[in-house]
């Protein structure tokens, strides 16, 4: 059943938002009236076409599909199949965020199951990746000391009632977790000692994040690696079975599965030539495009809703259509510099920005040169003045 809905105007402004297509974005508005007080709604073509654009005949259900991957793939929806009839649903991730609600109802849709890795990532980014208990910060990667990683808290616990919906979870440490349910009713939440040095818990779990970036990154592109990368680039090599592992799944799950979609828009590799930057190169072990995308999420995945399948698409893609790796790696790194969703658009426009000639160069007057301002007025005079001079200088006296 619909409900009545809020935009903020922060809305308009925010930069993965207005990335999107313009159907997209009314797709995501949408999502606020078709979702429950939890957040949650149904997440098939077939009902999200008659739901958000029933008289609009020129989307079919295989763009609305694509409207529904691309709000996925920016983070603002997540979708799962749960339940006993293995419905397929979605939860809109910073839902509470965007909406105050007045007298929450009670969900009547499954929630995302909170013992996969997946949820609990969602959850850990929509909280900030910040304890709701202690208030200090989760490592984004498993450290040696348990007590300081991710766990999944129920506001009200399952023995009294408590559900997995989104309003009753949050992201704790494990610590913080253990010391709350152990806690008589009534008693004041304390931080529990054994978060003691948990600064350096996190610098341990940062310094093993940029050991490994610079592990695959140790092998930089060169000439003789671009020609040989530009030959393998006619047959490129795709992952077996689709799997692909990110740091932060490998490190706490050990697998992980996605599904490899197919997709347009493959974005071109710009004219002219770019100074090489050091980027991921085609070892024989793995794929490039493989190794290209752990290596840019493990950089710069933290504080940010990158999808990997997207993120590997959008890279093989453009491998495959000739773009030297050191300058789709450049490409990459300005993106992530700037917290830009890795799409085949956002990767024209860092092309464009890579490939903007220097205006700082002047011309004199007959003087053409690429990227040049020519002289104006008074400065136009002067060297025009001074270009007679040296004619006539040369020309010795009449």
């Amino acid at each position: 059943m619909p409900r009545i809905r809020t935009v903020k105007p922060e809305f308009w402004e925010d930069e993965v938002v207005g990335l999107l297509p313009r159907d997209a974005r009314l797709l995501f508005i949408s999502t606020f009236n078709m979702a429950d007080d939890e957040g949650l709604l149904r997440w098939t073509p077939a009902y999200i076409k008659a739901q958000a654009f029933m008289y609009d005949d020129d989307l079919s259900l295989p763009l609305v599909d694509k409207l529904m991957a691309a709000l996925s793939d920016a983070g603002l929806v997540f979708p799962y199949v749960s339940g006993a009839a293995r419905q397929q649903m979605a939860m809109v991730v910073n839902f509470r965020k965007h909406q105050r609600i007045n007298r929450p109802q009670k969900s009547k849709l499954v929630p995302p199951p909170v013992g996969t890795y997946q949820v609990r990532d969602v959850y850990a980014r929509r909280d900030g990746w910040t304890c709701q208990l202690c208030g200090l910060e989760i490592p984004r990667l498993p450290v040696v000391e348990d007590a300081h990683n991710l766990a999944i808290d129920h506001v009200r616990p399952p023995s009294a009632g408590g559900t997995d919906h989104p309003s009753n979870v949050r992201a704790v440490h494990q610590a913080c977790g253990r010391a709350r349910r152990s806690l008589p009713e009534g008693a004041e939440f304390e931080t529990p000692s054994s978060l003691a040095g948990i600064d350096a818990s996190v610098s341990d779990s940062l310094n093993r994040s940029s050991q490994v970036r610079e592990d695959s990154l140790n092998s930089s592109v060169n000439d003789s690696l671009n020609d040989s990368h530009a030959e393998s680039n006619s047959t490129p090599s795709v992952a077996t079975d689709g799997e692909f592992s990110s740091l932060t799944n490998s490190l706490t799950e050990g697998k992980g599965r996605e599904e490899e979609g197919e997709g347009k828009g493959t974005p071109q590799p710009p004219a002219g030539q770019l100074p090489d930057r050091p980027a991921v190169v085609q070892t024989g072990e793995r794929a490039i495009e493989d190794r290209m995308t752990d290596a840019f999420l493990d950089r710069y995945r933290a504080g940010n809703a990158y999808s990997q399948r997207q993120v590997r698409k959008v890279i093989a893609d453009a491998l495959a259509n000739g773009t030297g790796s050191g300058e789709l790696w450049q490409a990459l790194e300005r993106l992530g510099g700037l917290s830009k969703p890795v799409t085949p658009g956002t990767l024209q426009f860092a092309f464009s920005e890579l490939r903007r000639p220097a205006s700082n160069v002047i011309a004199l007057p007959g003087q053409t040169l690429p990227g040049s301002q020519p002289l104006t007025g008074t400065d136009a005079r002067v060297a025009g003045w001074l270009a007679l001079a040296d004619q006539l200088q040369e020309g010795g006296p009449a």
